[in-house]
């Protein structure tokens, strides 16, 4: 997707970028962003319903630990 830089910034891909150029971003280029601060640096061509959407954020299952004997007894 197309965006317009809003202040002169350094993308590490695209070099330096100036105020009022006009950049193309792919998803995975977006989300690496806060919302926050990408909102601040670019601005959405055309469409202002595109705005980027925060990704959703993975919860990891995480599994009790296992006690040892040690722990069994230390515990009693």
């Amino acid at each position: 997707m197309e965006y317009i830089v809003k202040a002169k910034c350094y993308h590490n891909t695209l070099g330096l970028l100036h105020e009022g150029e006009t950049v193309t971003f792919t998803k995975d280029e977006v989300d690496e962003y806060d919302k926050d601060y990408f909102n601040s640096l670019f601005e959405p061509v055309g469409d202002a319903s595109a705005e980027v959407e925060p990704a959703e954020e993975t919860v990891e299952e995480t599994t009790p630990k296992k006690r040892g004997k040690k722990a069994e007894e230390t515990a009693e």
